[in-house]
């Protein structure tokens, strides 16, 4: 592929309300691709060059009326709180924050209406060669009781090395809690895979996040080490999941676990974790400057939709959630999530492809 790439937006649909439903590719120099919906700011497919228009490292879904269906937040960008709040109680200055609980007695994600069910407003444009994408969201004061008004800017680039990057910036009127995060999934083998055979996961991080049979923080901060958490050299993950003998995993039933890379919100950019798939000799890795990765092997995923016929499997796929700790809010030791006034909140994630030749 030569010359300036073209990228491109369409109307897809319209929900209930008349709102109009983008669709956006990226577009790189190789002949990479990168889709996104402006509905719940989404990054719903990723194409290689030598893939067909059909193939996708990234879920998504073959039609709007599925992807409206489907509640395993395909590629959505996750707020105002990423992860889980126990019981949905914290506090905020000394005040109490009482938020729905939509998750196993927890609030998650954002809850039920959180962000990766809105529809952003939406740019596409080309900065010093690269595609761009610009979202924007603002949140009033009260969205889902969180105090302040939080408006969020993310600029999405496809760079000509196969990295997609979404920085985000979120600035409040009131002290409030923020942590946002992308929830896509991915197969290297492909979106219709249907597990995650051949793959093999390497995590930088010796630690993660004590869990509960609900998945919430103990607060205890455990080693991986001797257990099927442990990801610091390349490990095949399907027989694991098969079998659920490990403790960890059977708590969980699945990959769904916070791995610790410190405890300041904003870090130096860090590779977190990577992915490869032998008999395609594609890989992939995800970087950020947050302090958490939350790697996830579908567990819940199971029967959504793909389209009005076919649904995708349990275990079908991946996620590399970069963020704050989960439950932060309620751990003194964890990262501080609390946004101010005076504050901006900065975060930048990385998802980097290719394809050993």
């Amino acid at each position: 592929m030569s010359g300036t790439p073209i990228n491109s937006e369409e109307i897809i649909g319209t929900l209930n309300d008349g709102s109009g439903v983008k669709a956006f590719t990226l577009r790189n120099k190789n002949g990479s691709e990168a889709r996104f919906y402006n509905l719940g700011a989404a990054f719903v497919g990723f194409r290689l060059p030598d893939m067909t228009d059909e193939e996708s490292l990234v879920l998504g879904c073959d039609t709007l009326e599925a992807f409206i269906a489907q509640n395993a937040n395909f590629g959505a960008t996750i707020g105002r709180y990423a992860n889980r709040i126990g019981h949905g109680k914290t506090h905020i200055n000394g005040q109490a924050l009482e938020l729905e609980c939509n998750s196993g007695g927890h609030h998650l994600h954002g809850g039920s209406d959180g962000f990766g069910h809105r529809v952003w407003n939406s740019q596409i444009n080309l900065e010093k060669d690269e595609p761009n994408l610009v979202f924007t969201l603002t949140s009033p004061d009260g969205d889902a009781n969180y105090p302040g008004e939080l408006t969020i800017t993310q600029r999405i680039r496809l760079t000509d090395d196969d990295e997609v990057i979404i920085a985000y910036e979120a600035a409040t009127t009131k002290t409030t809690l923020v942590n946002l995060t992308n929830h896509a999934y991915f197969n290297l083998a492909g979106a219709a895979a249907g597990s995650l055979k051949d793959h093999e996961f390497r995590v930088h991080s010796d630690t993660v996040t004590g869990i509960d049979a609900t998945l919430l923080p103990t607060g205890e901060l455990v080693p991986v080490e001797n257990t099927a958490l442990d990801l610091r050299d390349w490990r095949p993950i399907d027989q694991a999941l098969e079998s659920l003998n490990d403790p960890s995993l059977a708590r969980a039933g699945s990959y769904d676990h916070n791995y610790v890379f410190g405890t300041e919100m904003e870090r130096p950019l860090t590779l977190m974790a990577e992915a490869r798939h032998e008999p395609s000799g594609r890989w992939m890795r995800c970087s950020s400057t947050l302090p958490g990765l939350q790697f996830y092997s579908g567990g819940f995923m199971g029967g959504t939709p793909r389209n009005e016929t076919d649904i995708y499997q349990r275990h079908g796929a991946f996620c590399m959630e970069p963020g704050a700790w989960p439950d932060s809010p309620n751990h003194d030791h964890f990262p501080d999530c609390t946004l101010t006034p005076e504050q901006t909140y900065r975060a930048t994630l990385v998802f980097g492809f290719g394809q050993k030749s």
